[in-house]
C-alpha cells in the first residue's frame, strides 16, 4: 500500500503544478516603466488590459482628464492626473 501511494504523490505534483502553469498563462502581471501592467485572456478570445502607473511614471499629459474611445474590437478607457499618476484600462472583444 505505502509503495503505491508513494509511486501515485510525484505524479498527482506534476499534474498539480501543470494546472497552475496554465491557469498562469491566461494572465500576466508586470511592471514596465514604473507601471504595473495586469493582462487576461479568455477562452472567447477577450482580452483585458490595466495600466496602473504612479505618479512620474507612464504617459506625460497636461493637467488632469479622462477618455473614452474605441479602436477596432477595443474599448479603451485613460485617465490621468496632474500629479502624474495615469491609468489605462483596455477591453477587447
Amino acid at each position: 500500500m505505502k509503495a503505491s501511494l508513494l509511486s501515485i504523490t510525484p505524479a498527482f505534483l506534476i499534474l498539480a503544478s501543470m494546472a497552475t502553469a496554465l491557469a498562469d498563462s491566461r494572465s500576466q502581471k508586470y511592471r514596465s516603466n514604473g507601471c504595473e501592467v495586469e493582462r487576461k485572456f479568455d477562452d472567447d478570445g477577450k482580452s483585458e488590459t490595466k495600466v496602473d502607473c504612479e505618479p512620474g511614471y507612464g504617459r506625460a499629459y497636461a493637467g488632469a482628464g479622462k477618455e473614452e474611445f474605441r479602436q477596432g474590437s477595443c474599448k479603451i478607457k485613460r485617465e490621468w492626473k496632474p500629479d502624474g499618476e495615469y491609468k489605462e484600462e483596455v477591453k477587447c472583444k
